[in-house]
């Protein structure tokens, strides 16, 4: 690893604003909404965990903004976390594997995402 990047590293890891809990998990992901009838769940590992998101291993890119339905089970196959995220950030992890970072919007039993529409003169302003 060059000199830079592990300077980038430093500097990433130093501003996380919320401490890493290393852990592997196994989680089963797909798209969100599911863009082709026959578009199965996908298996992938944890890396890391917060609070508030997950480190991916992946066997596949994902697009940073993209949208994943997430289930992440426990070693007893219990789940723990089953909700969607959005994807923050990935990058390419060699062999053809991915490492993604992960913030969950909304899990299980939360109250479900709502559609904003705009309506009258403030919709045409702004378009």
């Amino acid at each position: 690893m060059s000199a830079t990047a592990q300077l980038q590293q430093t500097n990433y890891r130093s501003v996380r604003s919320e401490p890493r809990e290393r852990t592997v998990n196994v989680v089963e992901y797909s798209r969100y909404p599911r863009r082709l009838a026959n578009e199965g769940r996908r298996v992938g590992y944890t890396q890391d965990r917060s609070a508030t998101g997950l480190g991916l291993d992946l066997g596949e890119r994902v697009n940073p903004g993209e949208l994943l339905q997430v289930t992440l089970r426990d070693i007893d196959g219990k789940i723990s976390v089953d909700g969607l995220a959005r994807v923050v950030w990935c990058r390419d992890a060699g062999g053809g594997r991915a490492h993604a970072g992960v913030c969950m919007l909304r899990e299980e039993g939360e109250r479900p995402l709502m559609r904003v529409r705009r309506t009258g003169a403030r919709a045409r302003a702004t378009h």
